[in-house]
């Protein structure tokens, strides 16, 4: 994970930071959605069953893998209010939040809560819009990575003045007894600390069409409006401002006019599942690029348990002289199904990585 961290911050075609990751296996391999390149947003369309949100704690656990905390961030929100509750959703999105990169994480069960992610959503785009000014967020880096390199020119006092050591007139240059003028690299140093860290946002939000139309008798459906109002401003500004919204939606209603899904250039439609032990699994799909290039892919599984099985243990047993010559007896394989998912494993790594490299913490929205 570090190496390939130090490769993405050593990418000139990744300034800001990277966004793409790996959503299953292709005809030629595996099959990547870069939402720089081919963005700046993602929409999963699909029926219930198959396999939206999983492919969104894929997407997720991919997106971690390929960026640092510091340099790339996620927010979740679960439409549903369902989640956990025996409405069918399960763990939903929630299952992502031991991921280091995940800042915050919201379920539409309380409208406090939603209409707060959305000022605070809305504030966070107007923070950025001010700090890029004209720029947007490539350039923004690109003047940063240059002004980190570089050291801007002074004056040297008159002949015949002298500074006192730490004078701010002194500027960055030392006056040593010779001709020469040296600089002091701790002032470029300096000056690229006072500017504040900008990540990478990429917004995840799983059925986004019980906020675009929420059920009568949902919870948030007071506060649904304003979230869908703070999503729709991310549609249309977070390329400039270095957001990405990711969102999975049934196919076809009102979601298909709403604005994040126009605005999405990168789609993917994933097929009905179907039964049998001919039929494919769940996950099965297209990608489809913008420019018009659609590729077949099987998504993966990242929280199904890996199984422990019990004859991987060494066992001690007598045996009997008047036995020796007869077969050993074999243990019955039990697969007890306990043992912890591929995400979690991956949470855990990631938070190891991100404690080798210093990553800075990235305050969370609510």
């Amino acid at each position: 994970l570090m190496t390939r961290w130090a490769d993405a911050a050593d990418d000139p075609e990744s300034l800001g930071g990277r966004a793409w990751a790996v959503l299953g296996a292709g005809p030629r391999g595996p099959v990547c959605a870069d939402l720089v390149a081919d963005g700046p947003h993602l929409l999963i369309e699909g029926p219930a069953g198959s396999g939206r949100t999983e492919l969104l704690r894929a997407l997720v656990a991919a997106l971690a893998a390929a960026e640092r905390p510091d340099r790339l961030s996620v927010v979740l929100m679960d439409g549903r209010d369902t989640v956990g509750a025996g409405g069918g959703h399960g763990e939903g999105l929630r299952v992502c939040t031991d991921v280091p990169h995940v800042t915050t994480y919201l379920t539409a069960d309380d409208p406090a809560q939603m209409r707060e992610f959305a000022q605070s959503l809305s504030a966070e785009l107007k923070r950025r819009a001010e700090l890029l000014g004209r720029s947007d967020f490539t350039e923004w880096h690109t003047g940063r990575e240059l002004s980190g390199r570089m050291v801007a020119q002074r004056t040297a006092p008159p002949r015949g003045t002298a500074s006192a050591p730490g004078d701010p007139a002194a500027g960055d240059l030392d006056s040593p007894p010779s001709s020469t003028i040296r600089l002091r690299p701790a002032a470029a140093r300096r000056r690229t600390e006072t500017a504040p860290p900008l990540p990478r946002l990429v917004v995840v939000v799983d059925d986004l069409d019980a906020l675009v139309s929420p059920p009568l008798g949902s919870p948030g459906r007071p506060a649904a409006g304003s979230v869908i109002r703070a999503l729709e401003a991310v549609a249309r500004e977070g390329e400039r401002l270095g957001v990405h919204l990711v969102a999975a939606t049934g196919p076809g209603g009102r979601t298909a006019e709403s604005e994040p899904a126009r605005r999405a250039t990168l789609r993917v439609t994933l097929d009905a599942p179907a039964t049998g032990p001919e039929e494919p699994a769940p996950g099965r799909g297209r990608l489809s690029r913008p420019d018009s290039r659609v590729t077949a892919f099987q998504a993966g599984r990242v929280t199904g348990r890996i199984p422990r099985t019990a004859t991987l243990r060494p066992t001690v047993v007598p045996l009997e002289w008047e036995r020796m010559g007869d077969p050993p007896a074999r243990r019955p394989v039990r697969e007890l199904g306990n043992g912890p998912t591929d995400l979690a494993l991956l949470a855990s790594a990631l938070e190891r990585a991100a404690r080798e490299v210093a990553a800075t913490e990235v305050p969370s929205l609510l």
